[in-house]
C-alpha cells in the first residue's frame, strides 16, 4: 500500500524540477553572456579585461 502524497512531498518534488529546469536552461547561456556569480568569476573577468602591466592607455 502506498502513502499519501503530503504537501511536504508535493512541494520537494516541485523543488527539484524547477531546480532541474532552471539549471538546464542556466547551462544554455554561453560563458561570455553569463553575468559573474561570484566575487572570484568577477575579479578574473576584470583581470582579463584590463590592459597588462606596462601598457599605456589613452
Amino acid at each position: 500500500m502506498t502513502r499519501p502524497i503530503t504537501t511536504d512531498d508535493a512541494q520537494r518534488r516541485l523543488e527539484q524540477h524547477l531546480l532541474a529546469v532552471v539549471r538546464d536552461q542556466d547551462a544554455r547561456i554561453p560563458y561570455e553572456r553569463r553575468a559573474p556569480r561570484t566575487l572570484a568569476e568577477m575579479r578574473a573577468r576584470l583581470a582579463a579585461a584590463s590592459p597588462t602591466t606596462g601598457e599605456v592607455t589613452a
